[in-house]
């Protein structure tokens, strides 16, 4: 079995050039922000309703499990 020594070959560089010109980036409307500002409000005050909810029957269970 024979083991090959490291090799001296040179890796090729391929750079890509930047676009010369800044692009442009998309702006969102204020209206669709603040809709989407409220979805995502919507939507954590569902969580938290429901993590509540979840909390209160833990609660009532144990409290339930003391007295009996």
């Amino acid at each position: 079995m024979r083991i090959d020594g490291v090799s001296n070959n040179r890796i090729a560089l391929n750079f890509i050039s930047a676009p010369k010109q800044p692009q442009e980036v998309a702006l969102v409307s204020k209206e669709d922000f603040l809709k989407l500002l409220s979805f995502a409000f919507y939507q954590q005050n569902g969580l938290n309703v429901k993590l509540v909810r979840i909390a209160v029957e833990n609660y009532t269970k144990a409290r339930m499990d003391l007295l009996a």
